[in-house]
């Protein structure tokens, strides 16, 4: 038995091996597609949005052009932060190993649907066999990440809700599907722990409880100084996003810009299926929604949320792809 599986092993690492260069492969392609796609739909406005550019690159805006450059490590490290907290109640995980896996998971994340992708890069970078079991803690990661999103855009509505020439019907709907969402929240926090004693004869089912049995055994604690890191994280790049939009000069206090940023990244969380190729498109329509309040230039709107996505998304992608092939996933058996 010992020789036939060591005799089979290097054919089956073999195999693995090809299957994990193809996989890669495939990832990488949709990524370029994904990046190609949103350049080519870029192009109808990309003169008007470069003469806007011309603007806001000079001399006098380098100190907060820089600030939000350097922003950019800080927000994914706060995120790795509350992916190690998270993922370490499973296995051992380095902060290196988180931010390696928060970056991967943000590349792949572009080529699959809703969380999926980022799910599936951050659990397979994790040094370790066990590291399925990190399942739940993605989720959980993801989720925080979420509600942060959804009272950040809650207090954003209640800001300049009335100035959007919402229809009242609309707005309640709005209003009650936030309402709901945060006592959903609330249910899923007080019974978390039922999860570690819930049993089924059904083997699937088992073994997908299996990976998720994690959540209930996060303490309050871990809960919230993960919720710390994710709330952090939420305001530097809602800071980013208002550093952006303060160079164009919209003649706006900086309450009213935060409040309409934090719309934009709330329709960005309650719309993600939009991810796969539809990322900017979609922060875009909602900024040119939002904005139009104030009736401030198209192409204005346009060149910031195209540059803060330059720099906050597209960024840490090429990142993403460059450590999705050095990193030899080992294990994965």
């Amino acid at each position: 038995m010992v020789q036939d599986k060591q005799l089979s092993s290097p054919k089956e690492k073999t195999t693995w091996r090809k299957l994990f260069w193809v996989a890669k492969l495939v990832v990488t392609l949709l990524i370029v597609s994904y990046i190609y796609h949103t350049f080519e739909n870029e192009q109808k406005g990309i003169r008007d949005v470069g003469l806007v550019y011309k603007t806001i690159f000079v001399q006098k805006h380098i100190l907060i052009i820089s600030f939000i450059l350097i922003l950019v490590p800080v927000n994914w490290a706060l995120e790795s932060l509350k992916w190690q907290r998270l993922a370490r109640k499973a296995v051992p995980v380095t902060f290196w190993d988180a931010f390696r896996g928060t970056l991967t998971g943000l590349a792949i994340g572009v080529a699959a649907p809703a969380q999926l992708g980022d799910t599936i890069g951050r659990v397979a970078s994790l040094r370790s066999h066990d590291r399925l079991k990190a399942i739940g803690a993605a989720l959980v990661s993801n989720g925080i990440q979420f509600y942060v999103s959804i009272i950040g855009g809650g207090l954003g509505l209640l800001w300049v809700g009335e100035k959007l020439g919402l229809d009242p019907l609309a707005r309640s709907v709005l209003n009650g599907l936030l309402i709901v969402l945060i006592l959903l929240a609330i249910i899923i926090i007080i019974y978390r722990q039922k999860l570690t004693t819930w049993k089924t004869k059904t083997v699937f089912l088992s073994k997908m409880l299996s990976y998720f049995q994690i959540i209930g055994q996060y303490t309050a604690a871990d809960l919230m100084v993960a919720t710390t890191y994710g709330s952090l994280r939420y305001l530097v790049f809602l800071s980013q996003f208002v550093l952006v939009l303060s160079l164009f000069d919209f003649g706006l206090n900086y309450a009213n810009l935060s409040a309409c940023a934090a719309l934009i990244f709330l329709a960005k969380t309650l719309i993600p299926a939009v991810n796969v190729l539809g990322d900017l498109g979609l922060r875009e329509f909602t900024a040119l929604f939002v904005f139009k309040q104030y009736n401030l230039p198209t192409e204005q709107i346009i060149a910031a949320t195209f540059l803060v996505w330059i720099i906050n998304v597209l960024g840490p992608i090429l990142i993403g792809i460059f450590l999705l092939w050095k990193y030899k996933w080992k294990g994965l058996k």
